[in-house]
């Protein structure tokens, strides 16, 4: 064999290591803890929408009471493009909202420990506040759980949603609505 093909043989042998190597690395779903999962969601974020007059922005709906405290209604918000989009809704969300024909919903205080989807379930984990802070009864408690699912469904990356607390999931919330499992969409909370 000559030294042009030996050189050659070796470049392909560590060219083949380096993917092996690239490809051990890499973590499957159920292996990553919620801020592995949030940083690999965010490599791969999903936009529910994008405002075409301004670039660099992305839209996000997000959702809270009406002053009767019966329906959620929407709220859009024009961000800048964020790697980490639901998290950037969450917060909105927790942030609540500055016009006074609505009513935000999530509890004082609460704040937002991580988010992440896994097989189209958005997990979001909230501080023990959500649960401390909140005395909406069960209107408020319906209100609030529709407004997170709503505004997390609202990515196409998101069928269902997740409730934790803590790192955990949680039965209820105040005892009127059960938590337990993964969260469909409410659209009929939503005001027509």
């Amino acid at each position: 064999m000559t030294a042009k093909w030996k050189y050659l043989l070796l470049i392909l042998v560590a060219l083949a290591l380096l993917i092996a190597g690239c490809d051990q690395n890499k973590q499957t779903p159920e292996s990553l803890t919620p801020d592995q999962a949030q940083e690999q969601q965010g490599n791969t974020a999903v936009q529910p929408g994008s405002d075409p007059a301004k670039a660099g922005t992305m839209r996000i709906v997000i959702y809270h009471a009406d002053k009767t405290a019966t329906h959620l209604v929407p709220e859009d918000h024009v961000v800048p493009v964020s790697t980490h989009p639901l998290k950037v809704a969450a917060e909105l969300l927790i942030a609540g909202t500055k016009k006074p024909e609505l009513m935000p919903v999530m509890p004082p205080g609460t704040h937002l420990r991580g988010i992440w989807i896994k097989d189209h379930i958005a997990y979001i984990d909230f501080d023990d506040k959500l649960i401390k802070n909140n005395s909406g009864g069960s209107a408020g408690e319906i209100l609030l759980v529709g407004a997170i699912v709503n505004t997390l469904t609202e990515f196409p990356e998101v069928q269902k949603v997740q409730l934790l607390v803590e790192g955990k999931k949680i039965s209820t919330i105040s005892g009127h609505l059960d938590t337990s499992e993964p969260l469909s969409r409410s659209e009929n909370l939503i005001k027509k």
